[in-house]
């Protein structure tokens, strides 16, 4: 795990230095008017992160429009093109019973991002701390080879409030926060998920994502985002959240192309055994229950699973899974 307590600049220096470390292959070329564009959402809506990316390209000697169009602006365009075409997985769900806040996630992709995913424990002063899980932004063109970037896909803050992220099959794109920025915002900013929610509904999305959002008092949602409009899910009488890679909410189903994308998706089969094996152990979930879903299912845990997170928000009790050459790796972790 990296950990990291420190002033914004520095932290601004210290991803510089790793992407140097790993020879990064920066870009050498902008979209003037995306980056004008998108830095002007930035500054308005997280002019810290603009920070923390210029104080990076200065410790570089770097032309910072170079930096900050690959990081805050370059996956518009991405978005655009729809150069991910990728059978994409993912898993995450939350329980809340007996007093007690349960999430269980399996993140699942490119099984080289085995050796390159990353955990972060971050303390940026005047920020909440947070654990930050990534990927290193490994796609199928380099695989992780020339790239050490942070890109969040799950976080979980010092106040107990978690928000993950799974891939939407929505085609659409707009101005706006990167996904993964959304999760460090929300980590770095907010305590609860009514707090999270208020992010949304200011801040606009450049991606559609689906975004499974829990806090320690368990107040649960799932943000299905379109980039150009949103709709929250709440859970049932059975307090259970389920989110995997189709819509829920029926006002956003007709965008739904799950189905075109990918006609053999598992995205329906995981949610329907997640929802099984939850009921399974209801009513009396406990901690335990998570490691047997996440890790002993047939569908949730597959192939291209990279890392498990097991959660109780309440006490604070986190756990990570994932998998080796020498076999299975578990890992506690805590504030």
């Amino acid at each position: 795990m990296i950990r990291f307590s420190g002033s914004r600049k520095e932290f601004g220096e210290y991803y510089g230095a790793r992407l140097k470390a790993y020879h990064h292959d920066f870009y050498s070329h902008t979209n003037t008017k995306t980056l004008r564009k998108q830095l002007s959402i930035y500054q308005k809506y997280y002019p810290e992160l603009v920070a923390e990316k210029i104080a990076a390209a200065e410790s570089l000697h770097q032309n910072p429009d170079f930096l900050l169009y690959e990081d805050l602006a370059s996956f518009v365009d991405a978005q655009r093109r729809r150069v991910n075409p990728h059978q994409h997985g993912c898993t995450i769900f939350a329980v809340r019973e007996n007093g007690k806040v349960f999430v269980g996630r399996n993140y699942d992709w490119l099984p080289e991002a085995r050796e390159f995913f990353e955990r972060y424990d971050l303390n940026i002063t005047g920020a909440n701390r947070y654990f930050a899980f990534s990927d290193e932004s490994v796609w199928g063109r380099h695989i992780g080879k020339r790239s050490r970037k942070i890109y969040s896909e799950d976080t979980i803050n010092e106040y107990g409030l978690y928000i993950g992220l799974t891939y939407s099959h929505i085609d659409k794109w707009n101005y706006g926060l990167a996904p993964a920025h959304f999760l460090r915002y929300i980590a770095e900013h907010c305590s609860t998920t009514r707090q999270a929610l208020g992010v949304f509904s200011r801040v606009p999305c450049a991606i559609p994502k689906n975004f499974l959002v829990a806090d320690a008092k368990g107040d649960l949602a799932i943000v299905e985002h379109t980039s150009r409009d949103y709709a929250v899910v709440r859970p049932g009488n059975d307090g259970v959240l389920i989110q995997t890679n189709h819509c829920l909410a029926p006002k956003l189903q007709p965008l739904d192309r799950v189905l075109q994308h990918s006609p053999a998706t598992t995205s329906f089969v995981r949610a329907a055994e997640a929802k099984l094996l939850i009921a399974k152990q209801l009513p009396g979930f406990q901690f335990t229950d998570l490691w047997r879903i996440l890790r002993e299912s047939r569908y949730i845990y597959n192939s291209d699973t990279i890392w498990s997170l097991a959660l109780e928000l309440t006490t604070q009790r986190f756990n990570l899974y994932y998998d080796t050459a020498m076999g299975q790796k578990h890992t506690k972790f805590g504030f």
